[in-house]
């Protein structure tokens, strides 16, 4: 059955000859202003908890699975940069073998155009 607001202030006006202003106004803010068939039962925040429940394991299996994704990932990244850096060694190796030996080639040349002309 719902209420009108009319109800509701005459129920306000004879509480406030009974109780008095402030009793009244204390007694009126602690009714629902709703009508019972809107108010939630503890059987609605029951079920409402259940499916919570539900959310919070499911986001914690998502968790889980980021985690798990995450961790294989940077292992992946990991090794990629060993390789990488690996072959940058080599490549450096390499490079500072070419320019040793263009060096030491173009020294003997020079020692030699030298002793030729000299």
């Amino acid at each position: 059955m719902a209420t009108s607001q009319a109800a509701r202030h005459a129920l306000y006006a004879r509480l406030e000859q009974v109780l008095g202003d402030e009793h009244a106004d204390t007694l009126m803010t602690s009714l629902p202003m709703e009508t019972a068939d809107r108010l939630a039962t503890k059987e609605d925040i029951g079920r409402l908890e259940d499916r919570m429940i539900g959310l919070e394991s499911r986001f914690d299996r998502l968790e889980e699975r980021m985690e798990a994704r995450f961790t294989e990932f940077a292992a992946e990244f990991r090794s990629e940069v060993r390789e990488m850096r690996k072959a940058q060694q080599d490549q450096f190796r390499t490079y500072t073998i070419t320019m040793v030996g263009s060096m030491t080639a173009l020294a003997a040349i020079f020692s030699v155009v030298v002793g030729v002309l000299g």
